[in-house]
This record gives structure tokens, C-alpha cells and sequence, in this order.
């Protein structure tokens, strides 16, 4: 037995590994491949038969058939797993292959005849090749190692054949876990791995690589992105990285790792991929060193690039990183380029811009001009300058690209480190001519003699200046960020510019972030595409959806202290549509790059913003079920840096302190307000002769609580995205009730419920007769053109109110809105319509069913009642200690038991729903009879009036810190008197962030002014305003 040599620099160098991981670890275990041969104890008759079919075929000189045979036994380094698992007639037709190969390459010599072998069974799979390029590994990572569905394991050997070519052997094997039920195990040791491994994996790894591996797995838990973990074996200069991540989670990484160590010069001697049932992936390589290269850089680069490979593996210039004309890095920022200038390039032109003026600069703006405007827009950035074109002119323009990617470099690579300064990759980018300003960039441009192509080089510079901070230098990352100054935006298509925008970019999805002022909040959404030409419309629409959700969230959180922000994720085609939890994660953890900056585990970023921010979030379309991950992951990466973890999230659970909108009912309260405030107006005080459709079914949240709260109106349609349910005679309320409380769509409906008259037709239905004897060929069709034919499914004047609780935004806009109107009176078939879906009807259409005589309220002052919520459950979280918020805000996960001080606070929020809702539909009504301006129109200008006041207070000296007494006044007021008798007006002074007590005090004079004297905000009537307050206390 070898004695264990205790000294691990002696064994290895730039070895990352835990000094334990290498303890009683011999200098043998060390230099070993770390696996056991295995012992395949029939081999030699094995090898006997083969040689004796290789024979009978008489194809091989029988001279050359023992050599031939001892060289595919002993010299590829082929395991004995592969020889007790293969027949004799597989092995002999394989070593038949290899020969024909070897001859036909040394009868050409001068020609390209590389080996191109293959063999795929149900259990395995066996592939040669040769020649510079793999073409087998990317089809091994989507036909065995990217499967979401099944586990494989991979070994790669890589030998020289007799005339000095080297040939590439892998063997893929289907994984096998005896211990199925140990999936969930967290291995933390060599012998606890062997309850999550592959059965091979068991018998022939040793102890060694089971404690290394292990390593990597427990580290794995800590963090969301790749373990990238090596180690140089001193005697030998093999190089080692073992890489460990979750599986699936960055798409043909294995096959981008073999390309990253080619362009650096280096061959992999081994490969092993291993599986584990709690889906975690470990890659293994062991790597010649290259005596041209310093053994250190090599290390340094290879970890650094293996993490920014591992964001997006499979880029759009990949084959440039293939042939070696670009690097990964100058690869991965062009891929964003593309995608950035994608969205942002102008393609309308001046002459767009002159047309725009003229349809809607007149004294009376015509709402059809406004989205004749907008869709010639989205038809110039559909046709103009595709996608395609943007990459053409990328390859098209290599060194330029190169040049302004060593711009990007030169003001965001951090070179406070020396070893940082001496990587490989910086010292090839020094070696580019740069672009240091404005004037040498239009110096340059001019030698671009195609315009198109000049256009597109514009917008890329124009990312590189926009950006303010990125996590693209940092090693430990999982999707690309970047903070980017918002200014680029021309104000022509982008009126109200916002305070603050990011764009991320992973492997499998594009996002944005943007926010309209420094504390703001909203939700994030993942928008999925059913197939690619709906994603093409949703890419092509992504950043001004992203844009309006946006400004909107901006004008309906004008009750709270927080501006409006809303994050947008759109998932690529194809597979990716069933990860939406795996690209939120990216998106959350690289935001979480760019906002914890004092992180010590982590690389500094260079920061042109430097100041701190904080994003406010919530949940949106699709991501409802990712909260809780989110805040708890937050307190992971941030609570011991002081992030504000309990705040980063709303809508999270009880037991971790969230306020559930669709368990209370929050958002629905302010729609109902509005509901039943024009029932008031009205004086409609039967509510059962209210004949009502509403989309968005007991399924959603919204949905679910309208028909909750909706009393004794009738309900003649329901339509959600599994189906349709209509009956004109009113559909049967406590079915709809039994929906609503167990959260069940349309697809649930009990149709004996019915009446005569009555139908449901689901999305999946194909030629449905209905009871008039019409017939529905089509239920998808059905259901999603239902809100455009309500004049052919309902009788004249049936539908006296529609509430939209969900559906996709501009689903009404004036070239449907037609569908609405009676094309004998011009009149809308519904009277009254209260939006609760956010942008469900576009603000031209608007302007013409309220024309048309219909009542119509719109979404940003509907629907705040979430919102509401949502921003007093984050003045909770900011207000209240760790402690505190554990035992007063927190429901108990084992018994489930509410704290008192929840319950009230729940209570008093609805309260505060309620008040805001009420407040802001009588000042609406109030504005309509004064001056006969739309609903629409005055529920933009009562917004822009309170945020509008709101940032002048909010940077008023005077009233917050030289009248403090006035100031406390206000506080007092505005928060919720639950809090204020908890902890008291000092506690919360000195736990929340000034800035954030400052939105408040200012956003609480502004709304209560604005709801009791209107939008005129003269001075004289504020000062008479202020003195009000005084006097009143």
C-alpha cells in the first residue's frame, strides 16, 4: 500500500479543490485517471471470437488482424465496459470501420478523409472520429446528454493512430440508479454519492474522484450556476477542470467545453460526463498542457470562459469560435449585439418621423392616426432590418466588431488585479486597435460604404456607451446583465424616458427591466410562444410591451410610493418553452449581479451608475409559482450584505411573509369599486338584471374573486384560455362559484349545469353543434376571436356590463373595435366596461366606444388594488426586523397558524384598497360631468397630476426636513395605523431607507390633494391644502 503524501502543492498546482478533499490522497491517486479499469473477465475470448469473425470476412490481411484487433483493445484507452457490453459482431464491424478508415486515409493522404463512425443502440452508442472539428459532440448533447427526460453518462478517449493522426473514441451509456428513491440525497461524501450515482459510476470510480466529485455537488447547492473546480497535476502538466451544474441547464455545453479547449491550443486527453438522479451533471476533462502556453493563464482562462460558455453555449457566431477567428468572449458580445440592435435599431427613418408629425400633431388628434402610426412602426422593425440582416453585417464586418468589442472591454474590465491583467484573452484584446471616442468611432464608420450596414454598427456603439454596469467579467454567472442608461431611447417613440432600464440575455430566453423612477416596483412576466410565428410577433413587440406595461404600472402606482417598473422574459422557441422556471432563475440571479456590489465572494464590476439601487418586484404572467425562490434566493446571495431580501418580492407566501392577492382579493377590490361605483351613479340597485361576460375564469386570480364578489349578476359568458362557457338565460352561479373556489378553469365546467340554451366549448373541440344549430368547427378559433363576435353568439342588447380579467394586451384596438359598435346606431353593444386586464383595450379604441356612448374605465385605475397591496406588504418587510417580521408577519408552515398582527394588517390593507379605489372614481366622475373629456384621457391626466406633484415634493427640502413636525403629520397619516401602534413612527424613521419614507410622504400629499381639489395643482390651493393638514391636528 502507498503512503499518503500530505503535502498537496508536492501533488498539484492552481488547485482549487478544499485542502480536505486531497487528504490520505497518494501521489498514484493523484496521477491515475480516477477510475478503476474495469474487469471484464471473458475478454481474451472475447478478443479470441472477434478475431476469428474478422477472419471469415477475409477483408483484413490476415497478418494485420491480431494488430488490429490488440490496437482497438489496448491502445484508445477504451474502458472494459464498453467490451462486456458490446456483441462480437458489433466490435468486429467496428474495428472493420477503423481499418477501412485508416487505409482510405493513407491511400489519400493529401486529401481531407476523416473517420466518421457511428453506432447507436437502445442502451449506448459508440462514435470515432478525426479531423480538427467534432461533428459527433453537438449531436451527443442533443440526442443523449441535453434529453430532459433520461440520464447518460459519456466517455471520451482521444489516441493517435499509426500514421500520427489522433482520433476521438466516445461511448455513451444509458444511466442506470438503482437507488431511485435517493434522488432528492445531497451528497456530502464519498460514500454518500453512491446513493445518487449510476450504477457504473459505483464500480468504477475510485474514492478519490467519489470526494472530488462530491465536493463539487455540496458546493452545487450554494449557488444556481456552474462549479468549476482544477487542478494541475505537478509531475506531469496535465491540466484537470471538473465542472459540475444542474442538468439541462446550459444547452450542448459539453460540446462548447471541447471547442473552448481547441482554441487554446490544447487537446483533451479524457472525457467523462457523469449523471446523478438528483440532476446535477458533472464534465470532467483532462487536458495536455501546452508548452507555448504559462500553466496559470491556461487555468485562469479556461475557468473564466467555462462560466461565460455556460451563459450561452450555443451562440450565433458560433462557427467563429469554431474556426478560431473569434474569440468566445467577442462571440458572446456580438450574440447580445444582435439582439440588442434587434430591438433598438431605428428603422422608420426620417420620413416616418415627418409622417408621424403630421397625422398627430393637429389640434385634434384622430385616435386611428395614433395606431395607424404605431403599426407602420412595428411593420418597419418586422421588415426593415431583420435579424438575419443584423448578423450579415456582423460577419460582414468582423475586425469592426472586434474593435468595438475592445471598446466594451476597455471600460468594463476590471484590472485591479494583476492576474487579472495578464489573462490570455486580455492580452489578445490589447492587441486590437480600439475606438476611444465619438470622434474616431464617426472617423471609422465613414470606411463603411454600405448604409444598412453603417446603421447597425451605430446601434451596437450605442450598447457599448449605454452601458453603465455588467456582470459579463464576472466568472460566477448563469445568464449575461447589463445596466444600461436609458437616454439611447429616442423620445420621439419613447415620450417619457425611464429612470432606470436592464437587458439580460441567457441561453434560452431575452429580457428586460425597466422602471420609471429610482423606487419603483412591478411585476415580471414570461411571455411563452406557441410556436415561431408567434414568438417572431412577440420578439417583435417585446420592448415596447415591456415599455407600456411599464408606464402604466407608473400611472396606476400613483396611491404608493413606488414608480412603476415592470420586467418582461421572453422564452425561446422550441424546448426552452418548457423551462420557464429555469430562465426566471437566470434572470433573478443576474440581476442580483448588478445590485449586490459589495458581495466580497465575487469579482468587482466597474460601475458608471455608482450609487446603490434596489428593484421592488412582484409577480406577473407565468411566474406566479418562482416567488418564494426568488426571496428566499435573495436572502441567500444577500441578507449578511444588508439586501433587503424580505422586500426584493411580493406576492410571496404566508409562511415567508407574502400577502396573497388572489387568497384576499386584492386586486379584484378596486375593481369592484369601480364596478359598484357607477352602479351608484347610476342608481342600479338590482344588480340581478346586470347581464355580464367576463373574461379570465375561476382559474386566475382576478377571475376567480370577481365571480366571488360579483354578487347576484348574471353571468351570460366566461371565457378563459381553456374554453368558452355562454348561456343568454344566465349561467348557473353556483358552478361558477364551485370554479372559483378550487381555482378550476372552464375545462371544469359541469355541462348538465347548462341550460337550454346554454354551451362550453373548449379549445380542443373540433365541429360542435351548437343549440341554434350552428355549427364550431374550430374551439381555438372560437375562443380566442370570441370578444370580436359577440354581436353574432349574443342577441341585441344582451351584455350590459364586461369585465376583461385577462387576455393579451391590445386585444381591442381601433381596427376591431368596429366589432363593439352597432353598425345601425353607432352605438356599443355594452354600456359599461370596467378593464381589469392590464392594457386589454388599446386607448384609441378607447376614445371610440366612449364616443359610441359606453362607459369605460380603464385598467390603470381599476386594477391598482394589487398594487396597493403589494407596496404595503414591502413598507411591512422594511419596517419590521428579521425577528419581528418572523413572528408577526410570517404564517407557521407546520400548523399553518396566522399571527394576529397579520390578520389585522391584511384587514386594514383592503381597507386602504377600498378608500383609494373610491377616492379616485369620484374625482374621475366628478372630471367627466365638469369637462366631458374621456375616461381615458382623464385617468391619464389625474395620474400624471399626482406623479407629477409627487417628484416635486418628493425633493422638497422645506416640507421634509426644515418642518419636521409637518412632515411627521403626514407619515402618520399615510401609513397604516397597524404599524405605526406596533413599533412606532421612530422604529420605522430608522429602518427604512430615506428614500423610500420620502416616496411615501410625497406620493400621500399628492394623491389626497389631487382626489380632494383636483388636477389643478396652482400654488395657492396646495398652500391652503397644507394648512388644512395643520389645522386638522
Amino acid at each position: 500500500m502507498t503512503a499518503a503524501i500530505p503535502n498537496l502543492q508536492s501533488l498539484t498546482l492552481d488547485n482549487n479543490f478544499s485542502q480536505s478533499s486531497f487528504q490520505n490522497v497518494s501521489r498514484e491517486d493523484v496521477q491515475a485517471n480516477g477510475y478503476r479499469p474495469s474487469v471484464f473477465e471473458s475478454k481474451d475470448d472475447q478478443i479470441s471470437k472477434v478475431m476469428d469473425l474478422l477472419d471469415s470476412y477475409s477483408l483484413i490481411p490476415e497478418n494485420l488482424i491480431e494488430s488490429e484487433t490488440s490496437f482497438f483493445y489496448n491502445d484508445l484507452g477504451i474502458d472494459d465496459t464498453y467490451f462486456a457490453s458490446e456483441s462480437v459482431e458489433n466490435i468486429a464491424s467496428n474495428i472493420l470501420a477503423l481499418y477501412a478508415a485508416k487505409i482510405n486515409a493513407t491511400v489519400n493522404s493529401n486529401l481531407n478523409n476523416d473517420i466518421h463512425f457511428k453506432k447507436i443502440t437502445d442502451n449506448h452508442a459508440v462514435y470515432f472520429e478525426t479531423g480538427s472539428v467534432s461533428n459527433f459532440e453537438k449531436e451527443i448533447d442533443d440526442e443523449f446528454l441535453d434529453v430532459a427526460d433520461k440520464s447518460y453518462r459519456l466517455e471520451s478517449f482521444t489516441s493517435n493512430l499509426p500514421n500520427g493522426e489522433m482520433i476521438r473514441c466516445h461511448f455513451v451509456y444509458k444511466s442506470i440508479f438503482s437507488n431511485e428513491e435517493n434522488q432528492l440525497v445531497n451528497s456530502s461524501s464519498s460514500k454518500e454519492i453512491d446513493l445518487i450515482s449510476d450504477d457504473t459510476f459505483q464500480k468504477i470510480a475510485t474514492n478519490y474522484t467519489k470526494t472530488l466529485y462530491s465536493e463539487i455537488l455540496e458546493e452545487s447547492k450554494l449557488t444556481e450556476g456552474p462549479i468549476v473546480k482544477h487542478y494541475t497535476i505537478s509531475e506531469t502538466g496535465e491540466l484537470r477542470i471538473i465542472i459540475g451544474f444542474k442538468k439541462g441547464s446550459s444547452h450542448r455545453y459539453n460540446s462548447a467545453l471541447s471547442t473552448l479547449v481547441k482554441y487554446y491550443g490544447l487537446n483533451i486527453k479524457r472525457k467523462y460526463v457523469e449523471n446523478f438522479s438528483n440532476n446535477y451533471t458533472i464534465i470532467s476533462m483532462y487536458l495536455n498542457s501546452n508548452p507555448e502556453l504559462e500553466s496559470t493563464l491556461t487555468t485562469l482562462q479556461l475557468t473564466k470562459e467555462a462560466s461565460l460558455l455556460y451563459c450561452i453555449p450555443d451562440n450565433k457566431f458560433y462557427s467563429k469560435f469554431e474556426n478560431g477567428e473569434w474569440s468566445i468572449q467577442e462571440c458572446i458580445y456580438a450574440h447580445c449585439g444582435v439582439i440588442f440592435a434587434t430591438h433598438f435599431l431605428n428603422r422608420s427613418g426620417p420620413e416616418f418621423q415627418q409622417l408621424k408629425k403630421i397625422l398627430l400633431d393637429s389640434s385634434i388628434v384622430n385616435p386611428k392616426n395614433v395606431e395607424l402610426v404605431s403599426k407602420i412602426k412595428e411593420r418597419f422593425n418586422s421588415e426593415t432590418f431583420s435579424e438575419s440582416y443584423i448578423i450579415e453585417t456582423f460577419n460582414s464586418n468582423s475586425k469592426f466588431i472586434q474593435q468595438l468589442y475592445k471598446h466594451f472591454v476597455d471600460n468594463h474590465y476590471t484590472t485591479s488585479s494583476t492576474k487579472m491583467v495578464r489573462t490570455l484573452s486580455y492580452q489578445r484584446t490589447s492587441q486590437i486597435e480600439g475606438i476611444e471616442n465619438d470622434s474616431q468611432f464617426n472617423e471609422k464608420i465613414q470606411d463603411i460604404s454600405n448604409d444598412g450596414y453603417s446603421t447597425v454598427l451605430k446601434v451596437l456603439y450605442s450598447f457599448n456607451k449605454s452601458i453603465l454596469k455588467t456582470n459579463f467579467f464576472q466568472t460566477s454567472k448563469i445568464a449575461l446583465s447589463f445596466r444600461l442608461n436609458p437616454s439611447f431611447l429616442p423620445v420621439s417613440e419613447y415620450p417619457n424616458t425611464p429612470f432606470g432600464m436592464f437587458f439580460i440575455v441567457g441561453s434560452e430566453f431575452r429580457g428586460f427591466h425597466i422602471r420609471f423612477r429610482d423606487v419603483a416596483r412591478g411585476g415580471i412576466r414570461i411571455v411563452l410562444s406557441r410556436n415561431e410565428d408567434f414568438y417572431l410577433k412577440n420578439m417583435r413587440s417585446l420592448f415596447d410591451e415591456n415599455y407600456n406595461l411599464a408606464s402604466t404600472q407608473q400611472k396606476k402606482n400613483k396611491d404608493i410610493p413606488e414608480g412603476g417598473s415592470k420586467g418582461v422574459i421572453l422564452i425561446n422557441p422550441g424546448s426552452a418553452q418548457l423551462k420557464p422556471k429555469e430562465c426566471f432563475v437566470k434572470y433573478i440571479d443576474s440581476l442580483l449581479d448588478l445590485l449586490i456590489l459589495n458581495d466580497p465572494t465575487r469579482e468587482k464590476i466597474v460601475d458608471f451608475y455608482g450609487k446603490n439601487e434596489m428593484l421592488y418586484m412582484g409577480p406577473d404572467e407565468n411566474t406566479a409559482g418562482f416567488v418564494d425562490w426568488a426571496t428566499l434566493h435573495a436572502k441567500k446571495r444577500g441578507a449578511k450584505f444588508g439586501f433587503p431580501w424580505k422586500a426584493f418580492f411580493t406576492g410571496k407566501s404566508p409562511t415567508i411573509g407574502g400577502i396573497p392577492h388572489d387568497e384576499y382579493g386584492m386586486t379584484t377590490l378596486s375593481v369592484r369599486a369601480y364596478t359598484e361605483g357607477v352602479y351608484k351613479k347610476l342608481n342600479i340597485d338590482d344588480w340581478s338584471k346586470i347581464k355580464k361576460l367576463q373574461m379570465g375564469g375561476g382559474d386566475g386570480d382576478l377571475g376567480s374573486n370577481e365571480i366571488k364578489l360579483s354578487g347576484n349578476e348574471t353571468y351570460i359568458g366566461l371565457v378563459d384560455g381553456f374554453g368558452c362557457i355562454v348561456d343568454e338565460d344566465g349561467i348557473d352561479k353556483n358552478e361558477l362559484l364551485r370554479l372559483a373556489n378550487n381555482r378550476f378553469g372552464n375545462n371544469k365546467f359541469d355541462k348538465s349545469k347548462l341550460g337550454p340554451k346554454g354551451y362550453a366549448i373548449m379549445v380542443e373541440d373540433k365541429d360542435i353543434q351548437l343549440p341554434n344549430g350552428k355549427i364550431i368547427h374550430s374551439g381555438i378559433q372560437f375562443r380566442n376571436n370570441f370578444h370580436l363576435n359577440l354581436k353574432e353568439i349574443y342577441p341585441p342588447n344582451s351584455i350590459n356590463l364586461w369585465v376583461p380579467c385577462g387576455g393579451r394586451p391590445n386585444s381591442i384596438d381601433v381596427t376591431t373595435v368596429q366589432s363593439l359598435i352597432d353598425s345601425k346606431t353607432g352605438k356599443s353593444i355594452i354600456p359599461i366596461i370596467v378593464e381589469g386586464a392590464n392594457l386589454f383595450i388599446t386607448q384609441a379604441a378607447k376614445y371610440i366606444l366612449e364616443d359610441a356612448g359606453a362607459i369605460v374605465l380603464k385598467d390603470a385605475s381599476t386594477n391598482k388594488g394589487g398594487v396597493t397591496s403589494s407596496s404595503l406588504e414591502v413598507l411591512a418587510a422594511l419596517s419590521l426586523s428579521d425577528e419581528e417580521f418572523q413572528n408577526k408577519f410570517c404564517v407557521d408552515p407546520v400548523n399553518n397558524s396566522v399571527p394576529r398582527f397579520y390578520q389585522d394588517y391584511v384587514k386594514e390593507v383592503q381597507e386602504i384598497i377600498k378608500i383609494n379605489a373610491d377616492n379616485e372614481f369620484n374625482m374621475l366622475w366628478k372630471l367627466k360631468q365638469d369637462t366631458k373629456k374621456s375616461f381615458a384621457d382623464l385617468s391619464d391626466e389625474l395620474s400624471i397630476a399626482i406623479n407629477k406633484l409627487g417628484d416635486e415634493l418628493s425633493s422638497s427640502k422645506e416640507l421634509w426636513e426644515d418642518d419636521v413636525e409637518f412632515r411627521n403629520i403626514v407619515l402618520k397619516n399615510a401609513l397604516p395605523k397597524l404599524l405605526l401602534n406596533e413599533i412606532g413612527l421612530d422604529r420605522i424613521l430608522e429602518r427604512v431607507p430615506e428614500s423610500y419614507l420620502k416616496a411615501i410622504f410625497a406620493t400621500k400629499l399628492a394623491s389626497e390633494f389631487v382626489y380632494t381639489r383636483g388636477i389643478d395643482a396652482n400654488p395657492a390651493k396646495f398652500l391652503e391644502f397644507v394648512s388644512s393638514i395643520k389645522r386638522s391636528t
